[in-house]
């Protein structure tokens, strides 16, 4: 077998299973029923417009006139929901960054890359022959270094979804007269 199948980080980052191809494509086809389900309830109570039911687009926007939302309303909650799906990975990387977690061991080990690859701990020491506040990563296997790999936090497809959705939604709540 090759590295690559027998390494489980690599595996689970690429959030590959070693299940096999008949669960894999058993869970594939459940989560389409499911989503295929789901459609269907939303189409016979009328959110798609074409069945008349209690969410037809036209009854859910006297609804919203009635509770007083206007566009510009609808507009400013879609810019929100937006810049919170674009930024939170941002902001989540700089707490981590700033608290020290996320960082991995950059010196040389044993490892096939070459490096270490364990968590670190930051240390701020006062050097006796410097008197200057320096930063130290210490690893479990007793390595310091002055630097450490900073692992972020990436955004998945539903994410991507997520903001690609309520861009296309804010676009049209804007282009729309």
């Amino acid at each position: 077998m090759n590295q690559a199948y027998n390494d489980l980080s690599i595996t689970k980052a690429q959030g590959l299973s070693r299940n096999g191809l008949a669960p894999n494509r058993l869970r594939g086809f459940g989560m389409t029923m499911i989503v295929m389900g789901i459609s269907f309830i939303l189409y016979y109570l009328g959110f798609f417009g074409s069945v008349d039911g209690p969410l037809t687009p036209d009854k859910i926007g006297s609804a919203m006139a009635a509770w007083g939302v206007t566009r510009l309303h609808v507009i400013t909650v879609l810019l929100l929901i937006l810049s919170v799906a674009i930024g939170w990975n941002w902001i989540l990387n700089l707490i981590h960054f700033a608290r020290g977690s996320r960082l991995t061991c950059a010196a040389g080990g044993n490892a096939p890359r070459g490096v270490c690859g364990t968590t670190v701990k930051r240390i701020h020491r006062v050097p006796k022959r410097s008197g200057k506040t320096v930063v130290e990563y210490v690893c479990t296997h007793g390595h310091r270094d002055s630097g450490a790999h900073f692992h972020p936090i990436k955004k998945g497809p539903s994410s991507h979804a997520i903001w690609l959705a309520c861009l296309a939604f804010l676009l049209i709540a804007i282009c729309y007269v």
